[in-house]
């Protein structure tokens, strides 16, 4: 088979109901050099099915299949090292593809070899369809970018950002061990995305860079249980030690493990992680009431938010904008 230009992998994971559209929407690119890898993490649904009935029909589509629940991160990794193509995103078993996402994306990558990644604006929605909000993140200029790097910020990116397949193998790909735990948390599983941008961001010190193109292209769905507080500590703690690791790592220094960052962090520390913690739960309270439309609930989350932790606050302003 002729290696495509682009290979977009879907991983999946009890996505019957959601998945046909996502494909659907790939298959009506206006860029059609792509194949589309997905990969079912064991799904209990009829997910499989579905693919397989797409792929009767779509000679695009490969279909892989893990042989037990193996985690975000695990089946990241497999689409990546299984990708046929030297360009790679990934677009999730529940979102919608604008028909120029991949033409803009891929256009815009090729044109400058200093690229390491493009990615686009999104706009957020619920299962009821009804729109959230815009989510404007990641940089829209190479000055931008270089500013990041040179302060060793965090670098959010969408989703669905379009990148190289060899920068990403270069620096590890996604992480397959974080912290193994007789609570069989997955920590490797939270913000596996924001880990992978940060390493890849390295590659500053070379000349290169990550852009954002200023145009929503993607329907990012945000159902109404993703507003839930379950995992947001969890989540919260392995993006401060994504931090720590970028920080370690321009200074020239190791990485610690997440184990010794935990033991690390002083009573200061504990205390400042508590407040952000609450206040990053306040805002997703805030977004839950806000997809509920009870505008009384959204105003007092987000005050709770701000008392909590006003840089957060600022820090939504700059990359939301809330659409009625």
């Amino acid at each position: 088979m002729t290696r495509p230009a682009v290979s977009v992998v879907v991983c999946c994971y009890n996505a019957a109901a959601t998945l046909p559209r996502t494909l659907d929407s790939l298959q009506a690119q206006t860029f059609h050099d792509f194949e589309i890898l997905a990969i079912d993490d064991r799904s209990r649904d009829s997910t499989v099915a579905v693919l397989h009935d797409h792929a009767a029909h779509e000679p695009r589509l490969r279909v892989l299949e893990n042989p037990g629940n193996r985690g975000t991160a695990l089946t990241r990794q497999r689409g990546l090292e299984e990708a046929r193509a030297d360009l790679v995103m990934f677009v999730d078993s529940d979102d919608i593809p604008d028909p120029a996402l991949i033409a803009r994306l891929h256009d815009t990558l090729t044109a400058d070899p200093c690229l390491i990644g493009v990615g686009c604006y999104a706009t957020y929605f619920t299962e009821e369809g009804k729109d959230l909000g815009l989510q404007r993140v990641g940089p829209e200029s190479r000055d931008a970018f270089e500013r990041i790097h040179r302060e060793a910020k965090l670098l959010f990116m969408v989703p669905c950002t379009l990148f190289r397949k060899a920068d990403a193998l270069a620096v590890g790909g996604y992480r397959q061990v974080v912290m193994p735990n007789a609570d069989g948390i997955r920590y490797e599983d939270f913000s596996e995305d924001l880990d992978l941008w940060c390493r890849m961001s390295d590659l500053g010190a070379e000349g290169r860079y990550f852009l954002t193109l200023p145009e929503s292209l993607l329907r990012y769905r945000k159902p109404l249980d993703s507003l839930s507080t379950k995992n947001l500590t969890h989540m919260q703690l392995k993006m401060r030690w994504v931090k720590d690791c970028l920080r370690r790592r321009r200074a020239g220094q190791p990485e610690r493990s997440l184990a010794e960052f935990i033991a690390s962090r002083g009573t200061g520390e504990r205390f400042s992680d508590w407040r952000s913690d609450k206040a990053a739960a306040f805002y997703k309270r805030a977004g839950f009431a806000y997809a509920k439309r009870n505008f009384a609930g959204l105003a007092w989350y987000l005050l709770l938010t701000g008392l909590m932790s006003p840089k957060l606050i600022r820090q939504k302003i700059a990359t939301q904008k809330v659409t009625r």
